[in-house]
């Protein structure tokens, strides 16, 4: 193909002359061919297709190969296909341009009128080349044509047709003016104000339904600034039965004459009984005794019951979207994972099987694991397989006294477990980043991970709760503070976390102070975190603790702050540095006004005690931009940054050097 050059003057012709054009190459020419919404084709001289762009191809289904030489006339139907040969051949003969309104056949079979304009390219010297053609949908404007030239009558009796589809449909519909004013209204709305068509012309919607008015005057008003609102939901109260409340399915569309919008056409829905459904389904769900997690095709949360919430110690926000293998059911009740390829929840939902589990383990939000029964099904679209639904229930209860034993042994097998972990330096700790959001410097909490001896990663919540019980948290807690201090020594700023059992601790100080000193590390780079309800026994006692903690030069923060009962008095008592804002009040700030009003609090709360906070669960740019905006001092969350295995001087340190 060479550069095109349209003609711009007269067919050519004895003495005729023709205004010079810039020339478009190839590519040129195919990247605005490819680009614009129609059919568009280059012909040869004689009419043969030799080029179809995107849209041709994909209007017609046809390939581009297909539509070579004259193969495009098949795509014509029968009754334009001679005519539209004789238009090529007639501009073949005099290379004028031409425009002729034939039918193509769409991919579907459809067969839908274009206009089509073939104009002839010439090279410099003014040859006929090829010819561009360009075809363009019109068949609707040909039927809107049809449909204005039909006579007054059919006008009339459809315009009759109209309103009487109007007065006896199922859904409501009225045209109101740009003061609100109802000017058009079919029966099935007029019913819902409980009177008359007639009662309702001319009188305002905030007049007929004030109740509703604070749900729909938005909708309204965008209507009326030229945006459609579609399907937004609208309760109120019944007039034709007391104490019932009914429910629409609304849209609100601007009307324009001659570009002007005169009114909003109003469409509704009556949605009370599928809404009624919906609400007892969820009262049975919500109220069941046992646990229901529904899942989509991809194996996450899409709901969750109270009695499941409950269970499992997280809110149906914090798990929708996540996997539910992954948070609930990653792990065994002795800590060793559960690969995917041996979930029976994951079977279900790829191979439609129903499942029953007798004796299962899921993990809670804090880490800990309780024994389950639970049966799955799976949720089908029609043949299609689109998730599963599982239910399940806490069997600690039930199990029998050799079961309740042996999930003891289990227990107990932890504790020669943490033995050995400790004694061959399996005990690791991993590094999350605690960012400034104005002008403070940053830092990272230490978060303990245990290597398994195959070499697997175990989650604190699988031992730690066992390391508590048998007297085996306060040697962890000195291994992470030594740790913790080594960090601080070369200059590091590190938050770890001690336990209720350490606070109580009567050596817990002199071992803190000697290994400061011993380190040489500056006590200001370490930050003691405590959670509310490791003061719960002795508040006195404990603050005395943090005193000395904060004596020594170091700083303490308090943790899960706003989760307790006694949050105010803690922070009366304590001299604390920073207040950690609990990942339940973060997770959904933007969307939880409940919420943003509980950090506004706390944020002023701290600031009023000269304490920083810090925003825990910081999961997206929206929540710590609103953190940012509501003078949070710091945030810590998967968004800012996720634990990972801690480096020192670029190496991943696996074992104590201590």
């Amino acid at each position: 193909m060479t550069a095109y050059s349209p003609s711009v003057g007269e067919s050519k012709g004895p003495g005729r002359e023709r205004a010079p054009v810039r020339s478009l190459s190839d590519s040129d020419f195919q990247i605005v061919a490819e680009a614009i919404p129609h059919i568009v084709w280059i012909a040869a001289p004689g009419g043969a297709t030799t080029y179809f762009n995107q849209q041709g191809c994909e209007y017609t289904g046809c390939p581009r190969e297909a539509n070579d030489g004259w193969g495009w006339v098949a795509l014509l139907h029968p009754n334009d296909a001679e005519p539209a040969r004789l238009a090529w051949e007639h501009a073949a003969r005099t290379e004028d341009p031409f425009a002729i309104e034939f039918r193509i056949r769409r991919f579907d079979g459809a067969f839908r009128w274009h206009y089509v304009r073939a104009l002839p390219l010439r090279d410099a010297n003014g040859e006929l080349t090829t010819w561009i053609v360009t075809a363009t949908d019109i068949e609707d404007q040909r039927q809107l044509e049809l449909s204005l030239r039909a006579s007054e009558q059919e006008a009339i009796e459809t315009l009759a047709v109209l309103q009487q589809i109007q007065s006896a449909a199922p859904w409501g519909f009225c045209f109101v003016d740009r003061d609100f004013r109802i000017l058009r209204i079919n029966e099935s709305l007029a019913r819902v104000g409980g009177i008359s068509v007639e009662e309702h012309l001319g009188r305002t919607v905030t007049e007929l339904v004030p109740a509703l008015w604070s749900q729909i005057e938005n909708a309204y008003q965008r209507a009326l600034s030229g945006t459609a609102v579609v399907n937004l939901e609208v309760s109120g109260p019944s007039a034709e039965q007391p104490g019932r409340t009914l429910h629409w399915l609304t849209s609100y569309y601007p009307v324009r004459v001659d570009g002007e919008i005169i009114g909003v056409s109003n469409l509704i829905v009556d949605i009370t009984e599928r809404k009624e459904d919906e609400e007892f389904r969820a009262a049975v769900m919500d109220n069941m005794a046992e646990g229901l997690i529904t899942v989509d095709g991809d194996g996450c949360v899409k709901y969750m019951n109270h009695a499941a919430a409950k269970l499992l110690g997280w809110t149906e926000d914090e798990l929708r979207g996540k996997p539910m293998h992954g948070a609930i059911h990653f792990q065994q009740s002795d800590g060793t994972l559960c690969p995917d390829e041996d979930c029976p929840m994951l079977k279900v939902r790829s191979e439609g099987l129903d499942v029953r589990v007798a004796d299962e383990t899921f993990t809670r939000k804090d880490g800990t694991t309780f024994p389950v029964a639970y049966s799955s099904a799976p949720v089908r679209v029609g043949s299609a397989l689109r998730g599963a639904v599982v239910v399940f229930r806490d069997v600690t209860d039930e199990l029998g006294d050799t079961a309740q034993a042996m999930r003891e042994l289990t227990k107990l097998s932890w504790v020669g477990r943490i033995r050995d972990a400790l004694d061959d330096g399996r005990l690791v700790l991993y590094s999350q980043p605690i960012v400034p959001l104005g002008d403070g410097k940053p830092s990272e909490e230490l978060l303990l991970r245990m290597i398994g001896p195959s070499g697997n990663v175990i989650l604190p919540g699988s031992f730690l709760p066992v390391a508590e019980k048998y007297g085996l948290i306060g040697e962890i807690d000195r291994w992470v503070i030594t740790e913790a201090i080594g960090l601080a020594a070369m200059g590091r700023r590190v938050e770890v976390n001690l336990s209720a059992a350490s606070v109580d601790t009567l050596d817990m100080l002199t071992f803190i102070e000697r290994k400061i000193h011993a380190a040489g590390a500056d006590p200001a780079n370490i930050v003691f975190e405590i959670t509310e309800t490791a003061f719960m026994h002795d508040i006195d006692a404990g603050a005395s603790f943090v005193r000395r903690l904060v004596d020594l030069g170091c700083r303490f923060a308090l943790d899960d702050f706003g989760t307790g009962f006694g949050s105010f008095t803690y922070l009366k008592k304590l001299p604390v540095d920073y207040l950690k804002i609990d990942i339940d009040f973060v997770r959904d700030l933007t969307t939880n006004p409940a919420n943003l009003h509980l950090v506004k609090a706390v944020v002023a709360l701290a600031h009023g005690f000269g304490a920083q906070t810090i925003a825990e669960g910081v999961e997206d740019q929206d929540t710590l931009a609103l953190l940012r905006i509501e003078q949070v001092d710091f945030a810590q969350g998967f968004h800012v940054g996720r634990p990972a295995p801690l480096r020192i001087r670029g190496r991943l340190e696996w074992n104590s050097p201590h």
